[in-house]
């Protein structure tokens, strides 16, 4: 299983991670906090929403080629056959998340396909931004971690057999871009 779990070393450009951050920064209208009794807490900025598309757009396409070429590397060391894979296929919403160090922001263990509605993912992207000591993403029952390395891309499956976590940053604000690949008809 851990085959499956890719860390993809400077998958993005450095200065274009500072400049992921600037913009969330400055966008704050945008902000969404999510806060559950899960124990979920960060303040994430949809991409795709009517209200902030426009004003991402260029990111979007920047970040939808980093993914794409990922892809095509993820799928070649995974051993992937055409049959294997969908012919037809689409990304969620980029999300940008920051996770502050209060002791609160964080993901609990969790699998991000749980219901009919979302079982249209198969793949999840986490792009990190910035390079922090803690925040990292775990896999418990494999015992594998992805460090916070600016510009490291995570890829794996979200399926039942992946439980992961997002850990709690301690000293600064985490920042990661996520996204699935989503089965289309």
């Amino acid at each position: 299983m851990q085959d499956y779990i890719k860390i993809y070393k400077n998958a993005i450009d450095s200065d274009f991670c500072k400049h992921l951050i600037t913009k969330f920064e400055t966008d704050s209208e945008n902000h969404e906090k999510i806060s559950e009794p899960t124990g979920m807490s960060f303040q994430q900025l949809n991409m795709f929403n009517q209200g902030t598309y426009k004003s991402w757009e260029q990111q979007i396409r920047i970040l939808q080629q980093c993914f794409i070429k990922h892809l095509t590397i993820y799928k070649k060391e995974c051993n992937i056959i055409p049959t294997q894979w969908p012919e037809k296929y689409g990304f969620e919403a980029f999300r940008l998340k920051k996770y502050l160090p209060n002791n609160i922001d964080q993901f609990p263990e969790h699998v991000d396909v749980t219901n009919k509605e979302n079982n249209i993912r198969f793949l999840v992207f986490f792009l990190y931004l910035d390079d922090n000591d803690a925040g990292e993403t775990m896999f418990p029952q494999i015992g594998k971690e992805s460090l916070c390395k600016k510009g490291n891309l995570l890829i794996f499956p979200p399926q039942w057999q992946y439980l992961h976590q997002g850990m709690k940053p301690v000293v600064k604000p985490k920042y990661i871009v996520g996204s699935y690949l989503h089965y289309v008809n």
